[in-house]
C-alpha cells in the first residue's frame, strides 16, 4: 500500500485530470479561474476511486488531506465532490 504522500499525489493527479475533462463550457488550462463562472462540473470521489483503483475510503481520506491546499471539495450527502483543483505547477 502506498504511503499517504504517494496516495495524495495519485488522488490529486486523477482529480485534476478528471475535473479538467469534465469541464465542457471552458478549458480550465486556458481560461483564468475568475472567468470559470457558475457551470463548474464537480468530480465525485467514486469516480476518482474507480480511476485510481484505490478504495473509496482511501480516496476520501486523501481528499480530506488535500482539501484547502490542492483541492476544493464539498459534501453532497454521503459523497465528496471535488469542485476545483489546483495544478501542481501553481505555487501554494
Amino acid at each position: 500500500m502506498p504511503d499517504d504522500h504517494t496516495t495524495d499525489d495519485i488522488v490529486h493527479e486523477s482529480a485534476l485530470q478528471l475535473w479538467a475533462a469534465a469541464q465542457t463550457d471552458f478549458d480550465p488550462f486556458e481560461v483564468p479561474p475568475e472567468e470559470w463562472g457558475p457551470n463548474v462540473v464537480p468530480v465525485r470521489d467514486a469516480d476518482i476511486a474507480h480511476d485510481t483503483h484505490l478504495d473509496l475510503a482511501v480516496v476520501r481520506e486523501s481528499i480530506g488531506r488535500l482539501e484547502g491546499s490542492r483541492l476544493v471539495a464539498e459534501r453532497e450527502g454521503s459523497d465528496v465532490v471535488v469542485t476545483r483543483t489546483v495544478p501542481d505547477d501553481v505555487p501554494l
